[in-house]
């Protein structure tokens, strides 16, 4: 089957390429592609330098490919065709060589001689030390082996010593942003999934660590940066890790029945590479994301109201989930992930993914909700719920440059997923008065089936004019959800005292066919700049069909409620005419551009009122971009501004009612209209490598114009929802509402220097946070407003594999105001620290290992606020050949303290959840470290080596 399906791509392929050549004029001829060719030496010894990184920028340090020099020194790279390129060769302890190339420049570069760097070679002879990294037109490069990390540490052991990176709560930020995206040699791995590569590759196959904002596929291709950029990690493996196999197996059993069990074993040959893991624990560790995991969030039972939560406080210092993952977690999962280079002109990356989680969750939740200047509303929550999920992932990355002139990237991606769930709800809402409004006990069982295919397919073709380009971009999408659930809820009206019972089945069906096309074409302007003209067209159109049945007190049979059943369609075209303009000048970046969109929303009724609800919007999206960078100094500059539109979803849309939990409704607006988004993001950086300086600054305001927020509604009395919902004193129900108001402004500061006395990196790093949410309650606008002062140190050791520490500490003070009510306090304080020590005192065979955690709550509502402390301990054995079997004790909360409280500031409420989590247990595991290497072979793959991307631009 696996070669079937190779040889049905491999055919493809042919045959799209086979198409384009028959498209030319005859005797139209073809400009042959320039090749540069040289001899890279070394200077102190004039041999040949082996795995010297050539590199292909732009004049502005922007890299476009790169290639390496093979057993004999010699290089080959293509050159793209642009008036004017940088080439770079680099090597780790020795000085760049650097030189410009026209088009009327010899193709052949001759010898060239790389010198010894004096300077980074006394760092290493007197301080014993390995230059940090450099700076590489606008990526950060680390050296691995300048950071010291404990034997047998995982590639996020490294990650966390990198300047200007953290991880907190499993979510990496590199420079104050959000990393989304992982690449190992440049190379997706089981779908970019950034858990699953830092907890499965170790340490030491590192040999650099990259930092970049990575642009799209078709800027990339076309050479044409558009302004969207995702910040990544690229991870290098060091060659003599690229022939061979490596990984780790392990197993652990402790008490209350605690275990444990996985490994990962990767099998590399050169471009072919096979990646196996597993895992089975139910002590809440996993390696999946967030995508693995849709059926559970779209089946929750947690809420019971409310839509998309854009406006909460949900991330960032705000999260401060603490300790271990909410609840307490099985899981079980499988992956494989296959790359490998077919012929020489075939990348190939793909990757299958199955996990099962079952989730017990035990919450309480306090709500406090703003209804004006004198009034508030308590809501009081005790949940158990528990969630079984079953999901199965597979991603693949096709690129191929098909010949010269014509290059494609095909991205598919087809995830299923089978999901149930069980909630049992017992809920009371007070008045300010304190006293009882209702009470609430619910039970309710759902059942789901999931699916989701998608596909990316980006197309270029270069023209015989320099910089003249054509690409195309098509994405679809395709998605369905199949659900049943049941729903046996009694509520109390304590002002009536009248108890009102509800026995209910619904079927709801859903799905959607979503597609977007980009057209493009490139055409320089001149040696410095280009221009780009496009189109793009794109339908989001989805289809929902939900019916409840109410068991009927006098009937004693189901009958169909209308109240709860809808028919609905939805459609939203848009389609842009896009313009751009780029200059590129030594080290300056510029980019404007200017695009028209008309958007059209379509919406029909069938059921229960049949209806069609139509909208046309016209919009101008301007946007632009500057950069620069000074080589000299090290400081480089971007600014950028960008406009966007937002659409409703089907959910939002659908004007039916969920009552999933009678006290809190929700139903959807279908008059909903899009929302418009400006984005202003500054960034400012400083990197001296010499020195191990690091310096980056941001800052981000984001404002929304008809943002889709939400209007609460809170009975005083018998309220009937639709002419057939009755809601009891004290239930609310929220719709999506389009309101302006919204804006999010960011500013972040990170600095950070090395103490040489003890060899540990310093760091600190402030964060400061303001989000203005609007909102309607019971008719009145109401904006809450929240301010996050945050300010954080840390201290990492880098002494050697035998002693590591990281002490680190985040303060965050939150100012929350309400413009209804204006001297109520919400403000509340949350300090978390951390220690990590790591002690072998003979040579890696004993070690002992400490992670504490100190957590801080303070202004939360009552009985909410913590102070306590999570300290996990280790200690065991290493012993065989290498060090390469580990016995160890491990226990887990030593002081049986850890919490988790969270936090989140809605448009018009203040919520605080305890949540439950793993407690005190004590585990044996036994772990075999993987390593048979083969020495590595010389190569000209420039897939192999260096920059990732292999003539693509990166």
């Amino acid at each position: 089957m696996r070669n079937m399906y190779r040889s049905f791509l491999i055919i493809f392929c042919l045959l799209l390429a086979a198409s384009v050549y028959g498209q030319r004029p005859q005797g139209q001829g073809q400009r042959p592609q320039i090749k540069l060719t040289g001899v890279v030496m070394d200077g102190a010894t004039n041999t040949p330098m082996i795995g010297a990184n050539v590199l292909v920028k732009t004049l502005a340090d922007s890299l476009l490919l790169g290639g390496v020099t093979d057993g004999q020194g010699k290089f080959e790279v293509n050159r793209p065709m642009i008036p004017q390129v940088k080439i770079e060769i680099t090597f780790v302890g020795y000085e760049t060589i650097s030189k410009t190339h026209s088009f009327r420049d010899p193709a052949d570069l001759g010898t060239l001689v790389l010198k010894e760097d004096a300077q980074v070679l006394g760092e290493v002879v007197i301080e014993g030390q390995s230059p940090v990294g450099e700076m590489r037109g606008d990526t950060t490069s680390f050296n691995a082996s300048a950071f010291k990390t404990q034997q047998n540490a995982q590639a996020e052991d490294l990650i966390r010593k990198l300047p200007g990176v953290t991880i907190q709560n499993g979510q990496v930020q590199a420079q104050g942003e959000a990393v989304q995206k992982i690449l190992v040699d440049g190379r997706e791995f089981f779908g970019s999934d950034p858990s699953i590569a830092l907890r499965n590759l170790p340490a030491d196959a590192i040999d650099r660590v990259e930092v970049l904002d990575q642009r799209s596929d078709q800027s990339r291709l076309t050479g044409f940066d558009d302004g969207t950029y995702t910040k990544t990690i690229n991870i290098i493996l060091r060659e003599d890790r690229k022939n061979g196999q490596f990984g780790r197996v392990y197993g652990g059993y402790g008490t209350d029945d605690r275990y444990t069990g996985g490994g990962s074993v990767n099998l590399f040959s050169g471009d072919r590479r096979i990646s196996i893991l597993g895992l089975a624990n139910n002590v809440n560790q996993q390696n999946f994301s967030s995508q693995d995991l849709a059926g559970v969030n779209a089946n929750s039972s947690g809420g019971g109201g409310g839509f998309r939560g854009r406006g909460g406080f949900g991330g960032g210092n705000n999260n401060f989930s603490a300790g271990s993952n909410d609840g307490i977690n099985t899981t079980n999962s499988i992956g494989l992930n296959y790359s490998d280079k077919w012929g020489s002109k075939v990348n190939f990356t793909g990757s299958y993914f199955f996990n099962n989680s079952a989730n017990k969750l035990q919450q309480i939740t306090n709500r406090e909700t703003v209804i004006n200047e004198n009034l508030r509303q308590f809501y009081q929550e005790n949940l158990i719920s528990t969630t079984d999920n079953y999901n199965h992932r597979m991603n693949g990355r096709i690129e191929a440059d098909l010949n010269e002139k014509n290059s494609i990237i095909i991205t598919p991606s087809i995830s299923f997923q089978n999901n149930t769930s069980f909630s049992d709800r017992d809920a009371l809402t007070t008045a300010s008065t304190g006293d009882s409004l209702s009470a609430l006990r619910s039970i309710s069982n759902a059942e789901s089936k999931n699916y989701s295919i998608s596909n990316n397919f980006t197309y270029r073709y270069k023209f015989d004019k320099k910089g003249r380009t054509f690409s195309t971009d098509i994405n679809t999408s395709w998605n369905k959800n199949d659900r049943f659930s049941d729903l046996l809820a009694a509520s109390v009206d304590y002002n009536r005292v009248r108890l009102d019972t509800t026995l209910q089945e619904t079927d709801a069906l859903s799905n959607g066919f979503n597609y977007r096309i980009n057209a493009t074409l490139t055409e320089p302007l001149g040696e410095k700049s280009i221009g780009t003209f496009g189109y793009q067209i794109g339908n989001n159109k989805s289809r929902s069909d939900q019916k409840t049945y109410v068991l009927g007190a006098e009937q004693g049979s189901y009958l169909l409620d209308t109240a709860l059943s809808n028919e609905f369609d939805n459609k939203f075209i848009t389609q842009r005419l896009r313009s751009g303009y780029a200059y590129n000048n030594a080290g300056l970046n510029l980019n404007f551009n200017l695009d028209y969109q008309n958007a059209k929303l379509d919406n029909e009724a069938f059921f229960p009122v049949p209806g069609t609800f139509k909208r046309s919007f016209n919009n101008l999206l301007p946007g632009a971009s500057f950069s620069y960078r000074n080589r000299e100094s090290g400081v480089s500059y971007r600014v950028r501004y960008r406009t966007n539109t937002d659409e409703p979803s089907v959910r939002e849309l659908q004007n039916v009612v969920n009552n999933q939990n009678p006290l809190n409704l929700s139903v959807g607006n279908p008059n909903l209209g899009q929302s418009y988004n400006h984005n202003i993001f500054l960034n400012m950086s400083k990197v001296n490598m010499e020195k191990n300086h690091t310096m980056f600054m941001f800052a981000n305001y984001s404002g929304t114009s008809n943002y889709i927020g939400n209007s609460t509604f809170l009975t005083a009395q018998d309220t009937l929802i639709n002419g057939e919902i009755l809601l009891r004193p004290g239930g609310q129900i929220s719709q999506p509402v389009n309101l302006d108001g919204n804006f999010r402004t960011t500013f972040f500061f990170t600095y950070g220097a090395p103490i040489k006395g003890i060899k540990t990196q310093f760091n600190m790093n402030t964060r400061v946070n303001f989000n203005r949410i609007p909102g309607l309650i019971n008719g009145e606008k109401n904006l809450n407003d929240n301010l996050s002062l945050g300010q954080g140190l840390t201290f990492t050791s880098n002494i050697s594999e035998n002693v590591d520490f990281t002490i680190s500490t985040t303060g965050t003070y939150n100012i929350v105001n309400s413009s209804l009510q204006t001297t109520q306090d919400n403000n509340y304080y949350v300090q978390e620290s951390n220690i990590r020590l790591y002690y072998s005192p003979n040579g890696g065979k004993l070690f002992v290992g400490n992670n504490i955690n100190h957590s801080l709550y303070s202004g939360l509502s009552e009985g909410f606020d913590q102070n306590f402390w999570l300290w996990n301990i280790e200690g065991g054995y290493r012993f065989a050949k290498n060090n390469k079997a580990e016995l160890k004790v491990v226990i887990f909360d030593l002081l049986n303290q850890n919490n988790s409280i969270q936090r989140t500031i809605s448009d018009v409420a203040v919520t605080d959840v305890f949540t439950n989590v793993l407690t005190r247990y004590g585990m044996l595991t036994f772990t075999y470290i993987i390593g048979n290497f083969k020495q590595p072979e010389p190569s000209n793959n420039p897939w192999e080596r260096g920059r990732p991307g292999g003539g693509r631009t990166w």
